[in-house]
């Protein structure tokens, strides 16, 4: 139809849901609109890094950057109502054991209050801190490491619990 607005949706037994926005608003002739979902399989215990949630350095707050790939969890977690999710966090290699444990438990908590400030139930949400344990790159205790390859190690990621 002609100055419409449409949801497309995609769903499939154990894939998260996809849904995208199209529009036909202003559109100057008759055209198709395409509209590329992707279905990605729901796999439990599975990490899914999610892009651009990082940490500056000896901090646990949630950056701009960080809250736009939030709210897109929070989409793919209303889209998807029955998913329970671990979301994890990781601190580069630099202080102590003790301490990144609990700064990365700090920045995993921050993630699961702001989901849960979007509307997300807290019973669907574990928040789990792993310091260093997991870096993923070289950057381990003692190495000399770049500013940007630390800022690889701070981040969150989230895996899928139960379906």
């Amino acid at each position: 139809e002609k100055e419409s607005n449409y949801v497309v949706k995609a769903s499939k037994k154990d894939f998260f849901n996809d849904i995208k926005n199209a529009s036909t608003l202003n559109l100057k002739k008759t055209d198709t609109l395409q509209v590329i979902l992707a279905l990605e399989m729901l796999e439990v215990d599975k990490p899914i890094r999610l892009d651009n949630i990082y940490y500056d350095f000896d901090k646990w707050d949630i950056r701009a950057d960080a809250a736009v790939e939030l709210d897109r969890l929070v989409s793919t977690m209303l889209e998807n109502p029955t998913v329970v999710i671990e979301l994890s966090s990781h601190t580069d290699a630099r202080g102590s054991d003790k301490y990144n444990l609990k700064l990365s438990q700090k920045r995993a908590k921050s993630a699961v209050e702001y989901l849960i400030s979007k509307g997300i139930a807290e019973k669907r949400l574990i928040a789990k801190g792993y310091g260093e344990l997991k870096v993923l790159n070289k950057c381990k205790n003692d190495i000399e490491c770049t500013d940007e390859e630390h800022q690889f190690n701070r981040r969150t990621e989230f895996k899928v619990l139960s379906k």
